[in-house]
């Protein structure tokens, strides 16, 4: 899957994850007002919401049963009693019960009483409903306190002017209460009233009493009242509700704070998941992409590597070496960056190395021909000179000297550039299958026709078997003449050089050189191979550029072999080379 599949299928998994989360604390919030809503009906209509409420919530535990003990409270806070009776009339559980409430009702008796057809002192409500199998049938009873205490106010009220008299028993009751009695013509305008608070209603409509009669909470005061039809009057006594000021109606219904409460707790809700689900977002999303910004920061400070934490981790793995979880959705891109942190590393190192070679190769230039040049322009200067007169065997002598430091500085300027080239990594020009033991043994006989070296000074042993490798003959050739020579040249007179084949096994070919001469300490030994560590000047030389063990580790190195050296004071020295054999030619 590649990184746009896969950042798509990321953003839809995150948008379903946050619709499912609305979806859950909607219909949460839908569920809350709904029961808030059908509280405030419950309290308002008890005689209907409130039953059916409480057979709702019923529990029955073996032959118990439970009630809501907040509906039970909404029972004692009303001033009433409750019922639960059988289906023959008995009563089961009663709660808040008067004495005078009887126990067992017959059907006629239950069906008077309900219908005001017997005198009964309760006002009852009946509510019959059944619930997991089983009809639960429930009497709430009530005596309305306010209606009593209304019709004792109306009994020893009097009226003057715009004021109600009352005995002073009764004002104290309505003070403590802070409630207020109004009395009303028959157009519901106010002719007297008694504590009547500034802001309370003044003068009733029809809608207006009836409203506020069945629905004290959204006005905030309970309405009793009573018409008298022989005056047309109509006497209202009002009681503020606890929480609200007397006389004022609150800002909100019951029913508009339920749902607004509702509305405010989905938009919170919804505002804080939004809030969780951008801050998770921006870490899954927005850190990988920081991350890769802070990384190409790096490259272009010429620091080409992943930014990691205090312990060297990369941030995008963790201890073990994995991908972290969040940046995997930028699996591509990351490995896009570590391939191009590695590329751009490996550059810098390699032009570093090649910067340090073209200055090491001009330095050597510069400091190897300074000596042969001044010897050249030395004798140029003389030959030149007018004040002189040359013998011919005298500029023969000049010329040859010319001629010698001019074969040193071209011979120096050959093995410098071919240096050069190996360092690079130039490889043999064509490369052939050949015998190592023949090829060695023509190696031998060629080096051996130096003047310079005495008969019978190199001595050759070949392998039993024949071992084949890849060569370019003339860099083995030049492999061969710098062994030789440096055991020879570096040695006393008598010196043998004893050069064998090795095989081992089918994949290994050594070719070892060894010599009898007075060896070499530990520091010659391991500075062997640099430029001029066992060299000689221009004028004490033999022949040479003072390259050759440099030269010769690099040509082995060329043929992808390795070479060492054992040595020591006084016991000779053996250089060892060992290549990767081929396979013989097929015939």
């Amino acid at each position: 899957m590649n990184i746009k599949s896969r950042i798509a299928l990321h953003l839809v998994m995150w948008l379903v994850l946050v619709g499912l989360i609305l979806f859950v604390l909607a219909g949460f919030t839908l569920y809350w007002t709904l029961e808030e809503m059908s509280k405030v009906q419950s309290t308002r209509e008890f005689e209907s919401v409130g039953l059916q409420r409480l057979i709702q919530t019923i529990e029955v535990e073996g032959e118990d049963i439970r009630f809501d003990p907040e509906l039970l409270e909404k029972v004692r806070d009303s001033g009433g009693w409750l019922q639960r009776i059988d289906e023959k009339g008995y009563v089961t559980d009663s709660f808040f019960t008067p004495p005078d409430v009887p126990s067992y009702y017959g059907p006629g008796q239950l069906t008077a009483y309900w219908l005001r057809k017997s005198p009964f002192p309760y006002r009852l409500s009946l509510w019959i409903q059944e619930k997991d199998g089983v009809v639960h049938t429930l009497l709430y009873g009530m005596t309305n306190r306010d209606d009593d205490f209304l019709q004792q106010v109306i009994e020893e009220a009097d009226h003057k002017n715009n004021e109600i008299l009352l005995p002073p028993s009764i004002q104290n009751q309505l003070k403590r209460k802070a409630g207020w009695v109004q009395l009303l013509d028959p157009k519901g305008v106010e002719l007297a009233s008694f504590n009547k608070p500034a802001k309370a209603i003044k003068d009733f409509t029809v809608e207006e009493l009836a409203l506020r009669s069945i629905y004290p909470d959204r006005y905030g005061a309970s309405i009793v009242s009573h018409y008298d039809q022989i005056s047309g009057q109509t006497w209202v006594l009002s009681y503020p509700l606890p929480g609200t000021t007397p006389g004022e109606e609150p800002l909100l219904t019951p029913e508009s704070k339920a749902l607004y409460i509702g509305m405010g707790m989905l938009l919170l809700s919804a505002m804080l998941v939004f809030g969780i689900v951008s801050y998770l977002f921006g870490q899954r999303f927005g850190a990988p992409i920081v991350h890769v910004l802070r990384w190409l920061t790096f490259l272009r400070g010429g620091q080409y590597e992943e930014p990691a934490n205090a312990d060297g981790v990369p941030l995008s793995q963790d201890k073990r070496g994995k991908r972290k979880r969040k940046y995997r959705i930028y699996q591509d891109v990351i490995e896009s960056m570590d391939s191009l942190s590695q590329t751009l590393n490996r550059n810098e190192k390699l032009r570093h190395e090649t910067e340090q070679l073209r200055n090491e190769w001009i330095a050597g230039v510069s400091h190897d021909l300074k000596t042969p040049l001044s010897s050249v322009k030395g004798y140029a200067h003389l030959l030149g000179n007018a004040e002189y007169t040359w013998t011919a065997e005298e500029v023969h002598t000049f010329a040859k000297i010319i001629l010698d430091k001019s074969a040193y500085m071209e011979d120096l300027i050959n093995d410098l550039a071919l240096t050069y080239r190996l360092r690079n990594g130039q490889g043999a020009p064509t490369v052939e299958l050949v015998d190592l033991n023949s090829c060695t043994a023509e190696a031998i006989t060629e080096a051996a026709k130096h003047p310079l070296y005495p008969e019978g000074c190199i001595r050759f042993t070949p392998s039993p078997e024949s071992v084949y490798m890849l060569v370019y003959k003339p860099w083995f050739q030049r492999i061969v003449d710098n062994l030789v020579a440096n055991a020879l040249i570096h040695n006393e007179s008598g010196t043998i050089v004893s050069i064998r084949v090795q095989a081992v096994g089918p994949a290994t070919a050594l070719l070892i050189f060894s010599d009898n001469g007075s060896g070499m300490d530990e520091e010659t030994a391991d500075r062997l191979f640099e430029r001029y560590y066992r060299g000689t000047d221009t004028e004490s030389r033999t022949e040479g550029s003072g390259l050759g063990m440099v030269i010769t580790k690099a040509l082995v190195e060329a043929f992808g072999g390795s070479i060492e050296v054992k040595t020591a004071v006084g016991q000779g020295t053996t250089i060892s080379i060992t290549w990767e054999a081929e396979q013989p030619p097929r015939v």
